[in-house]
């Protein structure tokens, strides 16, 4: 569309030519002005045998088949831009509209979530123009952005596994099986419902748990661990002890109640459930530059084991006995 309007800018600039340099003496004469006059005469030539077949070019007893052509050109330019502007509009409304849609699935936010609302919102008034400059679409896209990251907060992840649940089960009733995990589920979100949790999933012997900050999230998987002394000594019907590993990461992430965890993707939950694959039985893994800032960090220890470019630190309850044997007491009265 481009071209051509030049093009027709050209020729419009051709058709002009001879009425422009008629100011000039003897015009003809000179090599530059006298080839552009051939051209202009040429043009007319070969268009104007066409338009007079078609339309009246002898306007007050004048051929002015230069000028019908000229507004005739002006009016397919003006059409031309018009349509350009339309087409570019169109392409990039599209193109931005297949960003939102691929954003919001990178971050799996379901359609009816606040944060694809938030996203949603800066093209509404949009949608039903019949013309839309480029800036405004880019202004749109970049309010979007703005309200989807006004949704986002600071959070903790802990992630829980049952060591060596399936040799566990290994010639034991299936009965007993049921009963013991079932019991060791309610156990768990005792546990998180006591510590603040904000949502949870389940996989069958794991759980990821979103908690407000670092320190109800490290606190939840203590609980858990220290929890298992009573669990393993008066209710569990299995041979095998429960062991569990659990990991902790923290940080900024797009968060909606509105979208179950499970439903939620992000790197800070996939830290999180590294640091729980290679933790040690019993003991809670973290980063040590999450629990830095901790108000109680004590009993976290520094290893030299690196996940995910993080070097870990670690909490196991050996050094905590007058801890343990407190909280073991009071956490088989809450749950009882």
């Amino acid at each position: 569309m481009s071209l051509l309007r030049w093009l027709i800018l050209v020729a419009i600039a051709l058709l002009l030519a001879p009425h422009v340099l008629a100011l000039v003496e003897r015009p003809r004469d000179h090599a530059a002005t006298a080839y552009v006059l051939r051209q202009s005469d040429a043009l007319v030539q070969r268009a104007g045998g066409w338009l007079r077949g078609h339309v009246p070019t002898r306007i007050a007893g004048r051929d002015r088949t230069d000028w019908i052509m000229v507004a005739g050109l002006s009016v397919v330019a003006i059409g031309a831009g018009s349509l350009r502007d339309g087409i570019v509009s169109r392409v990039t409304a599209r193109q931005l509209r297949h960003e939102l849609g691929r954003w919001r699935k990178s971050m799996q936010l379901g359609e009816d979530t606040r944060a694809a609302a938030a996203l949603d919102e800066g093209f509404k008034d949009l949608e039903n123009a019949r013309s839309v400059d480029r800036s405004e679409l880019l202004r749109a896209f970049a309010e979007a952005k703005r309200r989807l990251d006004a949704l986002g907060r600071e959070v903790a992840f802990l992630s829980i596994d049952v060591v060596g649940s399936t040799a566990m089960k290994e010639r034991e009733e299936s009965a007993a099986i049921q009963y013991d995990f079932a019991e060791y589920r309610k156990l768990v979100e005792a546990v998180f419902a006591a510590h603040g949790i904000l949502k949870s999933a389940w996989t069958p012997d794991g759980v990821m748990g979103c908690f407000a900050d670092t320190d109800q999230a490290i606190a939840a998987g203590k609980a858990v661990i220290l929890a298992l002394g009573d669990f393993n000594r008066d209710v569990k019907l299995m041979r095998a002890d429960f062991a569990v590993r659990c990991g902790v990461n923290a940080g900024y992430v797009h968060f909606d109640e509105a979208t179950p965890l499970e439903a939620m993707s992000d790197r800070v939950i996939d830290i999180a459930g590294h640091m729980q694959k290679y933790a040690e039985p019993n003991t809670v893994a973290v980063a040590h530059k999450v629990i830095a800032p901790l108000r109680n960090p004590a009993g976290f220890t520094p290893t030299d084991r690196v996940v995910d470019g993080y070097r870990v630190a670690s909490w196991r309850p050996a050094q905590w006995d007058r801890v343990i044997r407190t909280h073991d007491a009071w956490f088989h009265d809450r749950v009882k």
